[in-house]
């Protein structure tokens, strides 16, 4: 009896507490999968926003990096395969001059102006295309002429450099009439270099180049302003301009930082150039159109021949231009003869970088037989050019004139005093 009485109790144990232990273990392993469920579900939206913000960071660094290139470059383009370059210059300046005239009389003046905007629009098509644009703004000293904004050069080009040392050029230009050199400020400031007076010749032109290994060759042709007497217009005018350039470094030097070598460019170094020039009809300058007027009796071609050679920061600058003949008595006499005006320009120097960069020029300028033009017999001079931060620099310098005694405005002398501030960007 006692013996089935245990049978029956183990069998009873069995079947009420065998299954609730398997029911709580079913309880807790159910609650244990929506915890894991809950957490899984967690972790997915966090890697989502982290996916969302990687992908904003991304966009954000490529969007730095972009206007990083272009700021670097300072070009953008509107169209494929096109980049476009901007660039200016301004220049403010003041001036004193004491002119000393041949009956004893003198005078003196001053004058501040803002002698300068200019703003320069550069901008490549494709690998055989480019075109720029100049605007320009003058003011000149010791003048009341009301001033504007005007289109100084626009140009259309058709080449590329590394595939072909042909190009060709068509637009508004300053034709390659001489190199006119020049260290000073010039006109609007002060006046111009003998040279540029002379030479200086912008025109709608079209013009073929060729440029390869220091060599530089460019003929144009153009229909002038000026005119021989009794001829149609046509366009008849032309000329050429021939130059070799030559430049050889002295070799990098080292220099150690911590003990780290660095190399350096260097900057001393030997550059040279020369070449000639030759205009078919120079009265279509802009410094003789002014003077002749717009028409002559016969052309009469010009020409120019000029150096340039530098050696460790030391410079000198030669430049010669002349009328090949004669000039009418009736368009610029000279005495009691037709004038056949010619003007030089010499400049020697140097560049000291003692704190920035400082060039100081010397100047020996002149002419012959151009009485009627105004220009001076003889010129000196000296300036200074002092670097003050990238792209800006201040100018000071002195030029003394001495005229001829046929001199057209009766001067005898002149002594000029001059400062300007220059920002290029």
């Amino acid at each position: 009896m006692m013996k089935g009485t245990l049978i029956l109790y183990a069998i009873l144990f069995v079947f009420i507490v065998g299954p609730a232990n398997v029911y709580a273990d079913m309880h807790e392993l159910e609650k244990k999968v929506e915890f894991l469920l809950e957490q899984n579900k967690a972790l997915s939206h966090k890697l989502h926003e982290v996916q969302k913000e990687l992908a904003e960071l991304k966009k954000t660094k490529e969007a730095s990096k972009n206007e990083a290139i272009k700021s670097d470059d300072k070009e953008f383009g509107v169209f494929p395969n096109s980049k476009i370059a901007i660039s200016g210059l301004l220049e403010f300046g003041g001036a004193w001059q004491h002119e000393e005239f041949k009956d004893g009389y003198s005078e003196s003046e001053s004058d501040l102006a803002m002698t300068t905007v200019e703003l320069h629009v550069d901008a490549t098509v494709g690998d055989w295309f480019s075109a720029e644009s100049t605007l320009l703004y003058e003011d000149p000293t010791f003048e009341d002429d009301e001033t504007s904004l005007d289109l100084d050069t626009a140009t259309i080009r058709i080449g590329n450099a590394e595939r072909s040392p042909l190009y060709l050029m068509a637009g508004v230009m300053y034709v390659p009439f001489g190199a006119l050199f020049e260290h000073f400020p010039d006109d609007p400031l002060i006046d111009a270099p003998l040279t540029l007076s002379l030479g200086e010749t912008r025109e709608k032109a079209i013009l073929v180049g060729f440029e390869r290994s220091g060599v530089s060759m460019a003929a144009y042709f153009f229909n002038g302003d000026v005119d021989e007497r009794g001829y149609e217009d046509h366009i008849e005018d032309f000329g050429f301009d021939i130059n070799y350039s030559y430049k050889l470094l002295l070799g990098q030097h080292e220099r150690y930082v911590k003990g780290t070598k660095f190399e350096i460019e260097p900057e001393n170094c030997i550059n040279f150039l020369a070449g000639v020039s030759y205009i078919s009809n120079l009265a279509d300058s802009d410094g003789l159109t002014e003077a002749i007027g717009s028409e002559v009796i016969d052309y009469i071609p010009g020409f120019a021949a000029y150096l340039r050679t530098e050696y460790c920061g030391y410079f000198f600058e030669a430049e010669y231009m002349v009328a090949l003949d004669a000039f009418d008595m009736s368009e610029l006499s000279s005495g009691k003869s037709g004038a056949k005006p010619s003007v030089w320009n010499f400049e020697v120097g140097f560049n000291y970088n003692w704190w920035r960069n400082l060039e100081v020029a010397l100047k020996y300028a002149g002419s012959d037989e151009a009485e009627g033009l105004g220009f001076p017999k003889s010129r000196y001079g000296i300036n200074f050019n002092q670097e003050l931060f990238d792209g800006v620099t201040a100018s000071v310098g002195y030029i003394h004139d001495n005229y001829d005694k046929d001199d057209v405005d009766s001067r005898d002398d002149r002594e000029l005093l001059f400062g300007q501030l220059a920002v290029e960007f």
